[in-house]
């Protein structure tokens, strides 16, 4: 579908409305039993305020039929056993709010990042027993980006299973001493983003695990203006150390199999170049509740419904379609 703007046509104004949307992107606040909550680690009196009834009524307000939870790097900022404990312990109370709701949310999987055997032991018994949607993760853990190796044996298990993955940025250790004093949601999570979709193309882990459904949050960082530079640069300079070179075609495809969530990423510009690098199939509605602001979802909302060269059938995909093929048992749990 081509998504070129044609200035010598003038279009009906749409009639088509994203109602029954699939939100993918969002969260939970819980304390971590010491004050802090799990997700962020961040004191419980600086987080902003949650409930499953506050986030049942944004739903409502908003037409969103369903909410997938996630908690991406509750379990990754802790080692051992208390990294396990942690994971298990968010997952039951994400199974728990399901249970209650099984037609308003659906949840990923937390996993214990920094040790594989808990990670495959976590996941195993999240999607088996709890019968989650998906996996969840930080797109760095401990600054070491997706795509490296030591994350092999547990993405071989979910390019087995076939996972929907949602890949969240955070805040990488490294990038602390620059950070401006900015909240890291500024900058460092497009960085952090961006590093990752990179490191997934580059590595060659994107195309060898390619049953992995990966969810890029924030309309993937920087990634869609980039994406030109990277394969210019590539062919110039490799891809680094121990990689194979890739083609400017093989890096325009590693990145175009991502999808795309338009978390704060609804601009003129944001989706313009998105639509250069992948068809409306893989992009989906976020609105990154409790952490963006309440007042920034009926913005984004309208900016999806105004952008000109969406059709009706593209905002249906938008909307719910295509995140029903990612959580198919959320789909039908709203059938």
């Amino acid at each position: 579908m081509s998504h070129t703007k044609d200035s010598g046509l003038q279009r009906e104004p749409l009639t088509h409305k994203l109602t029954g949307i699939i939100d993918v992107h969002s969260h939970i606040v819980l304390n971590d039993g010491d004050g802090h909550d799990s997700g962020t680690g961040v004191p419980m009196e600086m987080m902003p305020s949650w409930s499953v009834d506050s986030t049942l009524a944004f739903m409502d307000t908003y037409e969103i039929a369903a909410c997938i939870l996630s908690v991406p790097d509750a379990a990754s900022r802790a080692d051992g056993a208390r990294a396990c404990e942690i994971a298990r312990r968010t997952n039951e109370y994400l199974a728990e709010i399901v249970a209650q709701h099984p037609t308003r949310f659906g949840a990923m999987a937390t996993i214990p990042g920094r040790t594989m055997d808990g990670a495959l032991q976590e996941m195993a018994y999240a999607l088996d027993t709890l019968k989650f949607d998906g996996v969840a993760t930080s797109t760095s853990i401990n600054d070491v980006y997706l795509g490296d190796a030591r994350f092999d044996p547990w993405f071989e298990e979910m390019d087995r299973r076939g996972v929907t993955l949602f890949a969240h940025p955070t805040m990488a250790n490294a990038s602390r001493p620059i950070d401006l004093g900015l909240s890291p949601s500024g900058l460092e999570f497009m960085f952090d983003t961006t590093r990752m979709l990179t490191n997934m193309v580059f590595s060659g882990a994107k195309k060898r695990f390619s049953h992995i459904k990966i969810i890029s949050t924030h309309g993937g960082g920087t990634i869609p203006y980039l994406v030109t530079r990277l394969q210019t640069l590539e062919e110039a300079l490799g891809p680094g150390p121990g990689r194979t070179k890739l083609s400017a075609q093989e890096v325009k495809e590693g990145f175009a199999s991502f999808y795309y969530d338009l978390t704060a990423s609804t601009s003129s510009a944001q989706l313009h170049a998105l639509l250069q690098l992948v068809p409306v199939s893989q992009l989906l509605m976020g609105f990154d509740c409790p952490f963006m602001p309440a007042w920034s979802f009926a913005p984004a909302i309208e900016d999806v419904q105004r952008w000109e060269d969406f059709t009706d059938e593209d905002l249906s995909l938008l909307a719910h379609e295509n995140a029903a093929l990612l959580y198919p048992s959320v789909a039908e749990r709203i059938r």
